[in-house]
C-alpha cells in the first residue's frame, strides 16, 4: 500500500513529503553508497529505501524533495553545505532518527562538537559515541528500545566510562544523572547512604546540639509523680493542656513553648458541699507537706551525686526564664517557680548529704 502510494505521488519537483507509517529497519549503512561523495546520511537514506523497496525518485516523493535534487546530493555534484528544516524532519521520520543525529550523518555537525550541545538527548549521545568510535561500515543506527530512557540498556561500567569521556559536557552529565535517577540503589549504595545520613546527624547534633537537631520529630518530656513517684511521659501539646497520672491521678497543668516544657501541679478543689462534708470528717493532713527533692529532680531516691548535678543543669536549663523568649506571663511566672523548686531540691539534697 506504501509503495504504490509512493510511486503514483512521484514527482520531479514535489515539495511536499509524502506521509507515510514508520517501518523498522536495520539501521546500516549502505556500503556501495560510501564511496560516494553523498556522506553517511545519504548511505543511510539508500539502505533504508532498498529494505522497503523504493526507487530513487519514490525516495526522493517520500522526503519531499526533487528527484534531481537528490541525485545531486548523492553523487556529490551538489554538496551538503545546509538542509532545510522540512528536509531534516523529513529524513528524521523516514530513518526514525532524533534531528541532531541527522545532522551529524550529514556532515553538518561534527559528533564530538554535538555532544556539547544544549539540545543534546540520551538518543543522541548513543548515536554520537557509535560514531566516533565506529566505523560506517559496522554501524547500526537502531533507536534504543525503550526511548523514554535510552541509556537504560547500558550498564554501570559503561555509564562510567561515558562520564569519564565526555563528563565536562553539561547535556552529558544531564542525561547521565535522569538515567541513574530512575534505577534502584544497590545494597552498598543503601548501606552508604545509611551511613552518611548517621555521619551528618552526628555532626549536627555536635554543631546545634540535641535539642535543636530534629525539628519534625515533636519533643516530650519525663516527669516523676510528685505523689506517687511514678514516672510519666508528658506529650508535646501544641496548646496549653492537663495531664493527669494514671496511679494516683494527681493533675498536672502542661505548656510547651517550642522545645520547652513547664509543668505545674493542679490543687484539687472540693467539688461540692457534700465533698467538703466528707473531707471534714477525715482527718486533717498538713497544710503543706514538704515536696520530695528526689521527685522534683525526676530521680530514684538515693541516686549518684553525678545524676543530682546533671539533673539540676538540664532542669536549671530548661526553665531559666532567659531561655523562654517571648512568651505570657503566665508561663514566665510557672517557669520561674520551677526554676525556684530546682534550685530548693538541689540544696535539700546537698545538705542531706
Amino acid at each position: 500500500m506504501q509503495q504504490a502510494t509512493a510511486r503514483d505521488t512521484a514527482s520531479a519537483f514535489r515539495k511536499n513529503p509524502v506521509g507515510f507509517a514508520p517501518v523498522a529497519w536495520s539501521g546500516r549503512i549502505n556500503t556501495d553508497e560510501l564511496s560516494r561523495p553523498g556522506g553517511l546520511l545519504i548511505a543511510a537514506l539508500s539502505q533504508c529505501a532498498d529494505e522497503r523497496n523504493l526507487s530513487l525518485s519514490e525516495l526522493a516523493s517520500t522526503l519531499g524533495v526533487s528527484y534531481w535534487s537528490l541525485s545531486q546530493l548523492r553523487i556529490g555534484f551538489r554538496p551538503i553545505e545546509s538542509l532545510d528544516d522540512d528536509v531534516v524532519e523529513a529524513c528524521a521520520a523516514f530513518l526514525d532518527l532524533p534531528r541532531l543525529t541527522i545532522e551529524m550523518l550529514a556532515g553538518l555537525l561534527d559528533p564530538a562538537d554535538a555532544l556539547a550541545c544544549d539540545d543534546l538527548t540520551g538518543e543522541d549521545l548513543l548515536h554520537a559515541c557509535q560514531l566516533l568510535a565506529t566505523e560506517p561500515a559496522d554501524l547500526e543506527l537502531l533507536p534504543p528500545p525503550n526511548r523514554q530512557r535510552p541509556l537504560q540498556g547500558l550498564a554501570v561500567d559503561e555509564l562510567a566510562a561515558l562520564h569519564r569521556e565526555h563528563g565536562a559536557h553539561t547535556a552529558v552529565c544531564g542525561a547521565l544523572r535522569a538515567e541513574l535517577r530512575q534505577r534502584p540503589m544497590s545494597k552498598t549504595e543503601l548501606l552508604r547512604a545509611a551511613l552518611e545520613a548517621s555521619v551528618a546527624e552526628a555532626e549536627a547534633e555536635v554543631d546545634t546540639g540535641p535539642a535543636q537537631r530534629h525539628d519534625a520529630a515533636p519533643p516530650h518530656g519525663i516527669l516523676r509523680c510528685t505523689c506517687c513517684q511514678k514516672r510519666l511521659r508528658v506529650p508535646h501539646l501544641p496548646e496549653p493542656g492537663e495531664i493527669r497520672c494514671p496511679g494516683c491521678q494527681t493533675e498536672y497543668a502542661v505548656h510547651w513553648q517550642d522545645r520547652i516544657c513547664v509543668v505545674q501541679r493542679l490543687e484539687v478543689e472540693a467539688e461540692d458541699e457534700t465533698d467538703a462534708d466528707a473531707d471534714a470528717e477525715r482527718p486533717e493532713a498538713p497544710a503543706s507537706a514538704p515536696m520530695d527533692p528526689w521527685a522534683v529532680l525526676g530521680l530514684a531516691r538515693n541516686s549518684s551525686w553525678d545524676a543530682v548535678e546533671r539533673a539540676r543543669r538540664s532542669l536549671l536549663q530548661q526553665y531559666h526564664p532567659d531561655r523562654l523568649g517571648h512568651v505570657s506571663p503566665l508561663v514566665h511566672k510557672l517557669a520561674e517557680e520551677a526554676f525556684k523548686r530546682v534550685g530548693d531540691a538541689y540544696e535539700a539534697l546537698k545538705s542531706q548529704r
